[in-house]
């Protein structure tokens, strides 16, 4: 399908919602993300971001380009990290529990995006949007159990500890300098272990 198409289809989904954000993630990824001819990538770039930006405005938090113009941003003032989103989320006397039970909820659309916390709509977005968009789609799986976790722990300090937890080791937290400095570097071979040309 043409991206206009594509772009009609997400629009008729809840307006942002966690299917709508998970929608035009995807399409992020496969006209921006993947695209080879940075034209194309360009103006679709902009026609997604003119989409989620009109079902985003009642929440003041606005999608741009990154420092890769492939990269989405998430934006309600300066772009937060997981470490300070997770902080906040887990500050309640619950330990974040209510947080995390509210974004399920969001999750399963009993509730919109504009009746979670500040920090719970940013953490929504950047991970049905623009981590989609960055190609971890199955990473959600991962997401949704932690989540539950969180809100069944029963203890404020275990549920501070899964936030943390989440902040820091859940796959698409790495920024781009700890994901460089993560890939695979092949051993070096040894000149007195040649392999055998036989």
């Amino acid at each position: 399908m043409p991206l206009t198409t594509d772009l009609a289809e997400a629009l008729k989904l809840p307006s942002a919602s966690a299917n709508q954000l998970a929608f035009l993630g995807r399409l992020w990824h496969a006209y921006v993300w993947l695209e080879p001819d940075t034209t194309t990538a360009t103006d679709a770039r902009s026609k997604i971001c003119d989409a989620i930006n009109g079902q985003l405005a009642t929440a003041k938090i606005k999608i741009t380009r990154g420092f890769q113009a492939y990269d989405p941003v998430v934006r309600r003032g300066r772009p937060k990290r997981y470490i300070a989103l997770a902080e906040t989320l887990s500050s309640p006397t619950d330990g974040g529990q209510g947080q995390a039970t509210a974004i399920i909820e969001w999750i399963k659309g009993a509730r919109t995006l504009s009746t979670l916390d500040e920090a719970a709509q940013e953490l929504a977005v950047i991970t049905h949007f623009a981590e989609l968009g960055r190609g971890y789609s199955s990473e959600l799986d991962a997401l949704y159990k932690r989540l539950a976790e969180i809100a069944g722990t029963g203890s404020a300090a275990k549920s501070r500890t899964l936030w943390e937890n989440l902040a820091t080791k859940w796959s698409p937290v790495l920024t781009y300098k700890e994901d460089t400095t993560t890939d695979w570097t092949p051993e070096k071979v040894d000149s007195d272990s040649e392999m055998s040309t036989d």
